[in-house]
């Protein structure tokens, strides 16, 4: 039921009027309020209009997440428990593809690499003793051979004698600093060098001692053998010495990767989120460096299925990111996941630009979609519209008189509604005051004839999961 404001009461207070002039009439002024008073119906309710207008209305859907870093990368070296050399690079430092970001020690493998150019150096001398018999097998010089195969054998004993003492001092050292460290007077790192060394000189002596039984073979071979058993013989020595030094120059490979692995650089361009490496300190398994690339952010929301089927990859999405600017920026749709969460809804990643980086990891966004819009309507200020059991229904002003029109709406972005029939361009609507009306009543609009007011001129949009419309100007006097 709707009730109506009560009547206002005037009382007219009469005064003696003081003429100035001869004639004693009234002033122009006093002939004008009179005249209102006698047009003013006491009542009437007062109202607020606003001439109707098309324009455009939409409708959003509003989602809130953070702002995330596109790539990501973790950056560490297989090479742990070996101690940090230096670091050249901390957070928020910006850094390219290629730059080292920290360096680990290599006197270890330095080590190893110059234990095993030796025997490889002993592996080449091998093989080319191995050729020499095969090319010689079948020559009639076989005292050069045996002479030549003697010499094999002088020197892998020789290269046997050399890994066999070098083996007994590393293990020796090996030995005793074993000893000290168990009582605290050595280091962890010293005494893994030492069995680094210890175990390097192990698979000399054993590549020299075969090198040794291989050359030593070879020369019984000549001597005792036939010339086609020794022709065999000295091919399958050649192959065993290949082997070797093919071995040798496997584990050379791994060497000068651990090498190249002791200078840790960044993969790709970006600017550093974390850094655990400390110049000195011994390497752990803690992550030593996080790399973002912030030209390109995300942000990830989960939609509802009501939504999910109305966006697609590459859609544009309006960004509000306050701690950056009260100014909405744009964004495209990456990914739309095809499967829900076990809340039921869709996760879906936005991507928005960000060459100065001012975007950072963890602010909080609001996303924008476009859920529905519509142009060339009527658009009314939402406070216009009134519903009962009937039909939803507006005041038309006509004659200072209120009409009531039944209209169809559209969109209802919370702010503004769309007017699909019922209304025309131009209809004077009230838009304050509808609540105290009956179809008929008298009307007094407070804002003018017209009803141009400031609610006719707004043009906003309205979020919390609605949007805002844009009238157009077109039809206002």
């Amino acid at each position: 039921m709707k009730y109506k404001t009560l009547p206002i009461t005037f009382i007219i207070i009469a005064a003696v009027l003081t003429g100035c002039g001869s004639s004693g009439q009234p002033s122009s002024s006093s002939s004008a309020s009179s005249a209102d008073l006698a047009s003013y119906d006491p009542n009437s309710v007062a109202v607020e209009t606003s001439n109707a207008q098309k324009g455009t209305i939409e409708e959003k859907s509003m989602f809130s997440g953070t702002v995330q870093p596109v790539k990501t990368v973790d950056v560490s070296s297989p090479r742990t428990g070996v101690k940090v050399t230096s670091v050249n690079f901390d957070v928020g430092d910006s850094v390219k593809a290629g730059d080292v970001l920290f360096s680990l020690d290599t006197a270890d493998i330095q080590n190893n690499i110059n234990v095993l150019n030796a025997s490889l150096a002993s592996a080449d001398a091998s093989i080319q003793s191995a050729q020499t018999e095969l090319e010689q097998v079948e020559g009639s010089q076989m005292k050069q051979q045996i002479e030549n195969s003697k010499t094999a054998v002088s020197s892998a004993q020789r290269a046997y004698d050399t890994a066999k003492a070098q083996l007994e001092t590393a293990k020796r050292d090996y030995d005793s600093s074993s000893v000290l460290f168990a009582n605290g007077a050595v280091a962890q790192t010293e005494l893994t060098n030492l069995k680094n060394a210890y175990d390097e000189a192990v698979r000399n002596e054993q590549a020299a001692k075969e090198a040794l039984n291989s050359a030593q073979y070879s020369y019984d071979l000549l001597v005792n053998e036939t010339l086609a058993e020794n022709k065999k013989r000295a091919q399958n020595s050649l192959d065993s010495a290949v082997a070797q030094k093919k071995a040798q120059a496997a584990q050379m490979q791994s060497y000068k990767k651990d090498l190249t692995d002791s200078n840790v650089k960044s993969p790709i361009t970006g600017t550093v989120l974390n850094c655990n490496a400390v110049a000195g300190s011994v390497l752990t398994g803690d992550m030593p460096f996080v790399i973002v690339d912030l030209s390109t952010v995300k942000i990830e929301i989960n939609v509802s299925e009501e939504i999910v089927n109305s966006l697609s990859v590459g859609d544009t999405a309006e960004i509000t990111v306050e701690s950056y600017s009260n100014e909405p920026i744009e964004g495209k749709i990456s990914t739309i996941s095809p499967g829900s969460n076990s809340d039921g809804t869709f996760p879906v990643s936005i991507e928005i630009n960000n060459p100065d980086g001012k975007l950072k990891s963890g602010m909080f966004a609001e996303v924008n979609f476009v859920k529905d819009k519509s142009s060339n309507n009527i658009v009314l200020d939402k406070n216009a519209v009134l519903i009962d059991s009937l039909s939803e229904y507006v005041y038309v002003v006509k004659d200072s008189k209120a009409q009531r029109v039944d209209v169809t709406t559209g969109l209802d972005n919370g702010t503004y509604v769309e007017i699909l029939t019922g209304i025309n361009e131009g209809d004077e609507v009230v838009i304050n005051g509808s609540s105290y009306l009956n179809n008929g009543d008298s009307v007094r609009v407070v804002n003018g004839k017209g009803g141009d007011n400031e609610n006719s001129d707004k043009n906003e949009t309205a979020d919390t999961q609605q949007s805002g419309t844009e009238p157009d100007k077109k039809g206002e006097e």
